[in-house]
């Protein structure tokens, strides 16, 4: 199952770095999954999944010649291992993705092969030679440790800060997984990654809010949840019509979490109906703290339902058409 999440992050052009063909490289604290794109008579060529730690660089195409006026395609997603849900770097071109490793010529037909759509990242130019993936946080050449504190906290082990400095908060978490895991010896970091991904996606696996599309087309979800004290809502996940996304990963012992959906159609955009609590919202992708005051700080005002309560950490909401009402907001 695809799981997709909301948080737009940046693609930068990492201009100042000899570029071999094409190169794609990983400045997250995320282990991620690519899938490129490029054209070929009779549509697109697209293959993936091609895995990147955190502060690799990986060669992409290497066997493909592309004329100067010919794009490169990208789309990326986070491991299924972290806490949070699953985030991804997207652009605007629908192409055809699968879940398992895939090699595909194909363009926007996508449901008549069986094959899902993703929204891919066009690069052209002078862009096409090296692609870097980048956060909110710019971790630079100390991606690869901060990728390892990431994997720590999804793990179950204490870290409190994801930093990118391998300092003895950081020291005495891997020497504790390295205690469960039966280790002798610190493996090498990239080896480390790996371990501790497997750790993570086995803790994690059922936790946390899945959201699935049973609707008629696309819909945009937000969910709203509280972070210690403060409440928070998070926008947009986009969901093509029979798909699936891990919303929120962290485990969930009760019902205290909140969804909200808007069915997306060419001229409008429908809301959920039978919502019971109020979050704030905006027009496009958000991350707002606080329930009260929406409107003076520029946000709209939705009513989100509440999840049923949780089996085994996490819970499962199906959306479908009789679940929309009239319309929130003219597009």
């Amino acid at each position: 199952m695809l799981m997709r999440v909301l948080i737009l992050l940046g693609l930068t052009l990492f201009a100042n770095a000899p570029a071999r063909a094409y190169d794609l490289c990983n400045q997250t604290s995320y282990i991620v999954h690519v899938a490129t794109g490029w054209p070929v008579e009779g549509g697109v060529a697209i293959q993936g999944w091609m895995r990147v730690r955190p502060g690799e660089c990986h060669e992409v195409a290497p066997d493909v010649e592309l004329a100067d006026d010919q794009p490169l395609y990208f789309y990326a997603k986070t491991s299924d291992a972290y806490l949070g849900g699953v985030r991804e770097w997207r652009g605007s071109t629908a192409l055809c993705v699968d879940e398992a490793d895939f090699e595909v010529v194909a363009s926007t037909r996508c449901d008549s092969l069986g094959l899902a759509s993703r929204d891919f990242i066009r690069r052209e130019g002078d862009q096409r030679d090296r692609t870097v993936l980048v956060g909110p946080d710019n971790y630079n050449q100390h991606a690869e440790v901060a990728g390892i504190q990431r994997l720590l906290q999804s793990a179950g082990y204490p870290i409190t800060a994801v930093d990118g400095y391998d300092g003895r908060g950081t020291d005495r978490a891997v020497a504790r997984f390295m205690t469960d895991a039966e280790l002798s010896t610190r493996p090498a970091n990239a080896a480390l990654i790996d371990a501790l991904e497997r750790r993570a996606m086995t803790r994690n696996a059922q936790a946390g809010m899945t959201v699935c599309n049973e609707s008629d087309g696309d819909i945009a979800t937000a969910i709203g949840y509280r972070v210690g004290e403060l409440w928070q809502s998070r926008g947009w996940w986009r969901l093509h019509a029979g798909e699936c996304a891990r919303l929120l990963a962290a485990r969930l012992e009760t019902a205290s979490s909140f969804y909200y959906a808007e069915r997306i159609t060419p001229s409008r955009r429908l809301a959920l109906n039978a919502g019971q609590e109020n979050f704030c919202i905006a027009p496009a992708r958000f991350l707002a703290e606080e329930r009260t005051g929406c409107s003076e700080r520029g946000y709209a005002t939705a009513s989100f339902r509440r999840i049923p309560e949780p089996t085994d950490g996490g819970v499962r909401v199906t959306i479908e058409e009789s679940d929309f009402e009239g319309p929130r907001r003219d597009r």
